[in-house]
């Protein structure tokens, strides 16, 4: 029984990163267009590097990756490849092969440290900032950023937040919301009623039951060993005691 190929997409400075695993190309590229398909709405409009390592692709095999991304308005514009046939056959579509400030020269080659004197590697990129929105999300509306997103008002049922980091709500959340859609299975939910159409944590999907509570509560929800739990959220603030009592 073969493995099932491995796609890992994850956010940078210059947009995404798509890195494909070993396996066969044609089954990477079936599974690349389910997880873009998954992903449409969150990814659509992003510059792509697409990194293969030591897997030599020619000219063809770029284009099929770029067909396969064109429809979802993503842009291939970089391939970061060990094998120069790669870079070269990268070069011909009009790609690069480098990214801004990587270790690698103008030809995409990687570097080699020269000594204990050696350019010590960029920094790590800054996250996304929060978005922070002070009204009602109301039917029909979207809201989609790669950081987390913090909303001090109400989330209405036919609305949908998807956020790459956390989603908060200092309200009530009846819309669809996903957290974590770049695959951040640490993101968390919460909100002061949490009763969605839909719930979702990176790949983890949870639909509330029936019965609702007669007095809501604040709750967080996180995936807990596989799946998404929901916790009473404890948002009381107290007060400093004075000095003396």
């Amino acid at each position: 029984m073969s493995e099932t190929p491995t796609i890992r997409i994850r956010g940078i400075r210059e947009g995404l990163l798509i890195t494909l695993a070993e396996g066969d190309f044609a089954d990477l590229l079936a599974a690349l267009e389910t997880e873009l398909a998954a992903k449409a709405d969150f990814l659509q409009g992003s510059r792509v590097t697409l990194e293969v390592g030591a897997r030599p692709l020619d000219q063809a095999a770029l284009s099929k990756v770029q067909r396969l991304l064109l429809p979802r308005q993503l842009e291939l514009w970089a391939v970061l490849a060990e094998e120069e046939a790669t870079r070269e056959a990268a070069r011909g579509l009009g790609l690069a092969t480098r990214q801004t400030g990587s270790n690698r020269d103008l030809d995409g080659n990687v570097l080699a440290p020269a000594g204990e004197e050696h350019t010590p590697p960029p920094p790590p990129p800054t996250p996304p900032a929060t978005l922070y929105l002070k009204e009602t999300i109301r039917s029909g509306r979207s809201i989609y950023h790669e950081g987390s997103v913090l909303i001090v008002g109400d989330v209405n049922a036919g609305a949908e937040i998807i956020a790459g980091g956390d989603v908060i709500v200092w309200g009530r959340l009846r819309g669809l919301v996903h957290a974590g859609a770049l695959g951040n299975t640490a993101a968390i939910i919460c909100a002061l009623e949490l009763s969605p159409t839909q719930l979702r944590i990176a790949d983890q999907i949870a639909v509330p039951p029936d019965n609702r509570r007669r007095q809501p509560l604040p709750e967080i929800a996180a995936i807990r060993q596989g799946q998404i739990v929901a916790d009473p959220w404890r948002t009381t603030v107290h007060e400093p005691r004075r000095p003396g009592l």
